[in-house]
């Protein structure tokens, strides 16, 4: 006999309050006994075999049983209805306390006693529509526009089908969020933009849960195939997301104009609106907004109870409170600037109590006002303790000091030490542990680094007004500064050393996006930071060139740069020297822990104000993320296809984000920067995790990569990139190119079925792979087979500017490396739905040995009109796998020849077809002149020229970490601009200031600092030691550096790094630390005395 069940309900419940109650059966309805809830609809579900009771909550408190019976059979629970004074009580559950509110188990009092936040900046003045309507509706209305808890919250109507009447064409209009609402009221309806369909059929807000065909009672709607669509969870989190509109709006009108009592008494209503819920949800997570999903999923029957959970504290992580975790720290901070905003009129106002009363809050006093919203700060605050709102660094530690700074509060020492030592940024380390050397966070360029980057500088400023108001209570000899002065400086260099053309960010990860190239705004001026920002550094660093960078940016004039190359993220960044530049090209070569793209290696270029060849940026989807936007197959790379490693597959909401699209890492080996010519030479490794061993290796895949860009004639511009793939099975060149048509030049074509991936796999169909690697492969269709020879050229021809062309020089490929074209486009829809479509060139070569080298030699021209070059002409080696020539002419006669041997020197000399010779590095020739790094003996056109110190070696022998100082022996005309790299870790480093010593050696301070994380020692295993604090060990960032005791300066090389988690770090060390003790502060770093630095100096001389 089929089962009867009540598969859920809610355990814990505010009085009043509707919800869905399944029972599970066969057949025909049971008979419901369910005591004082009223029944306000029901119908029947046949794919669930359940009764669903749409049930109203009594308005007085117990614990009620509701039953079920039918045949003989029965089933029963119970809840726990509650007054909201009642849940504001602490209370045990689950062997912990409720509500979760700061301070836990302890009965609320304010101790403010002044406003305390009117210093903060007043933001600009928002949609006066949207305004006035909330000023000019009753209560009851504004009081119903923020959704109850009770209802699911989910990001995605659905980003698989789209729409259920059209599917994906609506995706043309957005990914992430392309339906279309009404908010001011709410009205719970969604209109698809592309063919104007309205779900669902039930008016949802008028308390209809069952009428018509596509019906979505709060869970979603299930068509035919089950797939669900989530119109009204996805309708209520955007309903709660705006309900912090008015709230700001009305905070800035109140701020910036005369002071309104009735516009106050607006404000303090929302404020207790939102206060109702978050306190709730303090006490009732089981209708917390939940995990962020990348894609729709239905719930299973209901919400999970999660302070029923074996650890119920541990499993609020990143659930969120009403909002979904990353918003709580940012929307803490807006409600705490609210209510300090109006604190002095709300403790007088006897109004606003009665007005609460109409609406069903029991407040008598104005305190009792004042109260309630207080209990709300203080929950947003615990649910930031308890992990619940997490959000992009630092924002939880901003957040949480705004809301310490709005409670005015003297006795949170405990919140800052979980700031200091605990929180998700852990503040004691956080400037070492979260921002690179370069001052470049470990994060994707554009929007998510600013938050990094200008959030440091206010956290900073919330420290010092906490401070400034409770001096005793925070002392910073316990809390102290977060500004290391030599990392803080290059934190606000960075972000302008980033900027292309002075408009656009070098994109990384998941930045900004260029998937559509147009061409850039011509006033699109891109401040590198805001003003606000460099004021504050300029006050706490007390440094003219900050003081300069604030006045480019009030007079919104641009800084100048050089070529950058940022050592820590890793980013190489050529340019022509204009201010700003009229071109540039920018490589990746480093890895970050967030937002990640399996972008290693990848290649960007932009000119005549726009872009040529660039990234996808941020996701169409994060269901899509991981197979197209970030996937190798779309970045302008090399890549190699090893059999045995396949991709890490990991949940989206998994506690292992820095786990995700995992490339590998390089380093710097060599440049070669003239007027005119920039070049830049870079090695790589594939690196991968092994989950079982819990450790990260290297599967044996090797890349080289030297770009050059050139200047040719007039306006024009022209880039060199030669590659080098060694190891795996299956090595790929892939470049997308310029958004248009591809035409080769006098090619003959054959086009292929199927997609890039395989002739028998159609677009998008992943579950056919020869291998894991080639998910993005999939994706594009109508392919093409091009019959090359060894050299031949093509153009890109822009879709968007008929001027627009992006010429392919192809001087060399392996003899049986196969060349394709095919179609790319967003994967979300078909492709004619795309924003997009490229025509993206690839060579595939299997090598035949393991050390085998693939070699793909190319030249591009950017260009508007005719072209610039008139020959490329490549000059192939007579021995040697690697070495490359190339001479490029130009139509005004220009000539410019670029020699690079990446092979050992050890390895003798190689001859090019030409005659020139050289023992490894690089030499260009060009105007006249002879320009080489790294070759000892360059022969050309019949003469030698000799240059004995192109190699040096010195060593270390004394420096200063906080002055990044080195003194070092064995080197020999070294100059400011000139570059040094360590040769165990292979870090490198400009040299900013040079003094030498009648003994020869000399003082260098170097424009980075040597600590790369630092921490306390929390465990000491024999040779392993774990750290308290998250550094970043991903891709072998730490291996082959040392870590160092700060008492004593004592080291040992670290062999291998690794994180369990978010919290800590593991380094395995060559021999135990001598003397080092649980507890004492250690710190990675780049060298220690005794190590060697390697320089080559760019030697001349005259052709």
């Amino acid at each position: 006999m089929p089962a009867l069940r009540m598969p859920w309900a809610p355990r814990l419940l505010l009085t009043n309050r509707t919800f869905r109650l399944p029972v599970q059966t066969s057949g025909t309805e049971p008979d419901p006994d369910l005591g004082p809830f009223q029944i306000l609809d029901r119908r029947w579900s046949a794919p669930d075999s359940a009764f669903f009771y749409y049930l109203q909550a009594p308005s007085q408190s117990g614990d009620y049983v509701l039953r079920a019976a039918k045949d003989g059979r029965k089933t029963q629970l119970t809840i726990q209805v509650r007054t909201l004074d009642q849940l504001r009580q602490p209370f045990r559950y689950n062997d912990a306390d409720w509500p979760r509110r700061w301070p836990i188990n302890q009965p609320w009092h304010s101790t403010k006693t002044a406003q305390t936040l009117q210093d903060l900046p007043i933001r600009q003045r928002g949609d006066a529509e949207t305004l006035n309507w909330w000023l000019e509706q009753d209560d009851r209305t504004v009081w119903r526009q923020l959704p109850p808890a009770e209802f699911p919250r989910a990001h995605y109507v659905n980003v698989h089908q789209g729409c259920p009447n059209c599917g994906t064409a609506i995706f043309a209009h957005h990914g992430f969020y392309p339906w279309t609402r009404n908010y001011l009221p709410a009205d719970l309806r969604s209109e698809c933009p592309s063919c104007g369909a309205v779900y669902p059929d039930n008016d949802l807000a008028g308390g209809d849960f069952t009428s018509g065909d596509f019906v979505d009672d709060g869970f979603g709607y299930f068509d035919d195939q089950g797939h669900v669509f989530l119109f009204a969870a996805s309708y209520h989190r955007e309903q709660i997301d705006r309900f912090s509109i008015p709230i700001d709006q009305l905070t800035n009108l109140l701020r910036r104009d005369h002071f309104d009592p009735e516009t106050a008494r607006r404000l303090g209503l929302l404020l207790l609106r939102y206060a109702v819920e978050t306190v709730y949800l303090a006490a009732a997570p089981q209708f917390r907004h939940g995990p962020s999903q990348e894609e729709e999923k239905a719930w299973d029957w209901g919400q999970p109870d999660w302070a029923s959970a074996n650890d119920p504290i541990a499993i609020l992580y990143r659930k969120g409170i009403l909002r979904y975790s990353i918003d709580v720290p940012s929307v803490g901070a807006s409600l705490a600037l609210a209510y300090d905003t109006i604190w002095p009129f709300l403790r007088e106002d006897r109004e606003l109590p009665d007005r609460a009363r109409a609406m069903g809050l029991h407040l008598e006093r104005p305190a009792d006002v004042v109260s309630l919203i207080e209990e709300m700060l203080a929950s947003q605050l615990q649910c930031c303790l308890d992990g619940g709102g997490l959000s992009n660094m630092p924002r939880v530690s901003e957040g949480v000091l705004t809301m310490l700074r709005g409670l005015d509060r003297p006795d949170a020492g405990d919140v800052l030490d979980w700031l200091y030592d605990r929180g998700p940024e852990k503040l004691r380390g956080f400037t070492a542990n979260n921002f690179f050397p370069d001052g470049t966070p470990p994060e994707a360029t554009g929007g998510y680094n600013d938050i990094h980057s200008q959030g440091l500088f206010a956290l900073e400023y919330q420290l010092r007004r906490l401070r400034l108001r409770h001096p005793e209570a925070y002392p910073e000899s316990r809390f102290p500064s977060l500004l290391d002065r030599s990392r803080a400086r290059r934190i606000l260099r960075a972000p302008h050393e980033v900027i292309l053309l002075g408009r656009v960010p070098f994109h990384f990860g998941d930045g900004g996006s260029a998937g559509v190239q147009t061409p850039l705004q011509e006033d699109a001026r891109l401040p590198p930071l805001p003003v606000e920002t460099l004021r504050l550094a300029e006050e706490y660093l007390d440094d003219p060139e900050i003081a300069d960078l604030r006045r480019e940016v009030e007079e919104e004039t641009y800084h100048h740069i050089d070529s950058s190359l940022l050592d820590g993220a890793g980013f190489a960044i050529l340019r022509t020297g204009e201010t700003p530049e009229r071109a540039a090209a920018g490589i990746v070569y480093g890895d970050a822990p967030y937002h990640r793209h399996m972008d290693l290696f990848d290649v960007q270029l932009y000119a005549f104000g726009r872009p040529f060849l660039s990234d996808l940026g941020y996701p169409q989807s994060w269901a899509s993320v991981h197979y197209w936007e970030g996937h190798w197959a779309t970045h302008n790379s090399v890549w190699s296809v090893v059999p045995e490693q396949s991709p890490l597959e990991l949940p989206f909401d998994t506690p292992y984000p820095f786990l995700k699209q995992i490339a590998g890492r390089g380093r710097l080996v060599r440049t070669l920067f003239l007027d005119r010519l920039q070049v830049v030479e870079i090695e790589a490794e594939r690196w991968a995790w092994d989950m079982e061993q819990q450790r990260w290796h290297r599967p044996g895949v090797h890349f080289r990569r030297l770009l050059g860009l050139v200047e040719t004639d007039g306006e024009g511009v022209a880039l060199i990139d030669l590659a080098r793939v060694t190891g795996g099975a299956e090595h790929w060149r892939v470049c997308r190119g310029l958004e248009g048509d591809f035409i080769p030049h006098q090619i003959e074509q054959t086009s292929l079925p199927g997609t890039v991936a395989g002739p028998d796999i159609e677009r998008g169909q992943l579950n056919r792979l020869a291998h894991p690697d080639h998910a993005g492969l999939a994706c594009m269709d109508q392919v093409a087979r091009l019959q090359t020879s060894a050299a031949w050229s093509g153009t890109w021809h822009s879709h968007h500017d008929p001027s627009a062309h992006l010429d392919l020089h192809l001087l060399r490929a392996p003899a049986n490396a196969e060349t394709l074209t095919a179609r790319a486009t967003a994967v979300m829809g078909s492709p004619d739905q795309s924003r997009y479509t490229y025509r993206a060139l690839l060579w595939r070569h299997r090598p035949t040995e393991p050390e085998m080298i693939s070699c793909f030699d190319q030249v591009f021209e950017p260009r508007l009109g005719e072209a610039t070059l008139a020959a490329v002409e490549a000059l192939p080696t007579e021995d040697g796998l690697t070495a490359s020539g190339i001479r490029l002419q130009t139509r005004t006669g220009r000539e410019i020849s670029l020699y690079w041997n990446p092979q050992s020197p050890t390895d003798g000399p190689i001859r090019f077809a030409d005659g020139t010779e050289l023992s490894g590095g690089l030499v260009a020739t060009l105007d006249g002149e002879l320009a080489s790094t790294g070759a000892e003996t360059v022969h050309l056109a019949g003469r030698s020229h000799r240059f004995p110190s192109a190699r040096q070696t010195g060593t270390i022998t004394a420096l200063d970490r906080d002055a990044c100082t080195v003194e070092l022996s064995g080197l020999s005309d070294i100059a400011v601009g000139d570059r040094v790299c360590v040769r165990s870790s292979g870090r490198s480093y400009r040299i900013t200031a040079v003094s030498s010593h009648p003994s020869g050696r000399h003082r260098l301070t170097l424009d980075l600092s040597s600590v790369l994380g630092r921490a306390r020692i929390a465990a000491l295993r024999g040779t392993e030691c774990e750290l308290d604090f998250f550094l970043i060990t991903r891709t072998g960032y730490l291996h082959d550096t040392r870590l160092e005791r700060e008492l004593d300066g004592s080291w040992q090389p670290i062999i291998a790094a690794m994180n369990p988690d978010m919290d800590r770090s593991v380094v395995q060390l060559e021999n135990p630390l001598e003397e080092a003790q649980e507890g004492d502060w250690v710190r990675a770093v780049a060298y220690v005395v005794g190590d060697q630095l390697l320089f080559e100096p760019l030697c001349r001389d005259a052709v």
